[in-house]
């Protein structure tokens, strides 16, 4: 019993940095969101190939407003 008193405090410790990670992408702008997904993509394009998948990256036209 005493192993799962330790372990609570770290869990909730846990949840509380996932809740605020989630708070400070969803208040990313926009932009800042779709590079996030591009960079998603770029990671996980080369197992998707490796298994066999047509894979295609998004391009970003990266011009300032």
């Amino acid at each position: 019993m005493e192993a799962m008193d330790t372990l609570k405090p770290e869990i909730e410790r846990l949840f509380a940095a996932k809740e605020a990670r989630r708070h400070r992408l969803a208040a990313l702008p926009f932009p800042e969101k779709v590079r996030a997904v591009v960079r998603l993509q770029e990671m996980a394009a080369p197992v998707l190939r490796a298994r066999g998948r047509r894979v295609r990256v998004w391009t970003l036209n990266d011009r300032a407003a």
